[in-house]
Parts: structure tokens; sequence; C-alpha cells
């Protein structure tokens, strides 16, 4: 039940959650794919030798992209338990955390590593120059 402290009820809180976790796994997805097929290779071309470390970027954006399936399965999972017991609802809410937490890690590493390759190269190049060299 809703109350003045702002807890929702178990559907209330599937109503809220599931459009938003869809809106940022799906973003997320989207905006992989234009770094596979945009900016990666134009920053390839454009600096040979970081060649290799945007091959390994977009072998990431696989593994990331499996963590958001898992992501999906587990918060599936808990919304299922929403009408069940209050100990199937934490298990469900512990192996949701557990993910989340797997894949927030892992996109941090990811985005520490695109950082060190495409930083410098911005800095160096400027933003211009990198989307004019792929012309």
């Amino acid at each position: 039940m809703a109350t003045s402290e702002g807890r929702l009820t178990a559907p209330d809180f599937a109503r809220w959650f599931a459009p938003r976790l869809n809106h940022f796994l799906g973003n997320l997805d989207g905006h992989h794919n234009v770094e596979d097929y945009q900016y990666f290779p134009a920053f390839a071309k454009a600096e040979p030798r970081l060649k290799r470390g945007f091959e390994i970027l977009d072998a990431d954006h696989h593994t990331i992209h499996e963590g958001l399936e898992r992501n999906a399965e587990t918060a599936n999972a808990f919304i299922r338990t929403l009408e069940e017991s209050e100990d199937r609802q934490r298990f469900a809410a512990d192996a949701y955390a557990d993910e989340n937490s797997r894949l927030i890690a892992t996109l941090k590493r990811h985005l520490a590593d695109e950082e060190d390759l495409i930083i410098p190269l911005i800095l160096d190049r400027g933003d211009r120059a990198l989307v004019e060299d792929d012309d």
C-alpha cells in the first residue's frame, strides 16, 4: 500500500520500475551500436595504432549485452515475485541486486577503458578532425 513515506504497492512498484529499466537497457544497447558501427571505426581509422583497443571495446559490448540480458531476466524474476511471499521477494531482490552490481562494475570498467582511448585522441586531434577523417 502506498504511504506517506513514499512506499509503493508491489503492482505500483512494478509499473514504475519496469519501463525505466527497459528504457535504460534499451538505450544502452542502442548507444553501443552507435559506438560499434560509427565512432569506433572512425577513431580506429584516425589512429590505426589504437585499432586493437577499439576491437577490445567492441568485444566488451558483447559481454555487456549478455549482462543486460541477465539483468533483465533477474529483474523480471523479481517482478514476478512481487505477488508472492516476502521471503521469495527478498531472495529475488537480492539476486537482482547482485546481478545489477555486476553489470554496473562492468560498465564502470568499460567506461574507464573508453575514456583512456577516446579522450586523449579527441584532445590530440579535436572532435571535428575525427569526424572529417571519416569522410
